[in-house]
């Protein structure tokens, strides 16, 4: 079983998420965008990466074991 990320529902949760600190329209559309377009590659990209859960869960204690071993 494999990881399905659709990238547009996934972007539109970041911007909600994140909202622009600024206050002028302009900026706050600048930001909105840019993460919206950011977090949209990023899901595509991890999307066509194929990766089945079994090979996520071993990145993941990869990961995780890394982490440990840098802050001790």
């Amino acid at each position: 079983m494999g990881i399905e990320i659709q990238p547009e529902k996934f972007a539109e949760l970041v911007v909600k998420a994140n909202p622009s600190v600024h206050e002028n329209a302009e900026d706050i559309a600048k930001d909105s965008l840019e993460l919206y377009v950011t977090a949209f590659k990023l899901a595509e990209k991890y999307g066509n990466c194929g990766i089945n859960s079994q090979e996520t869960s071993n990145i993941l204690k990869e990961a995780l074991e890394l982490e440990l071993n840098l802050t001790s």
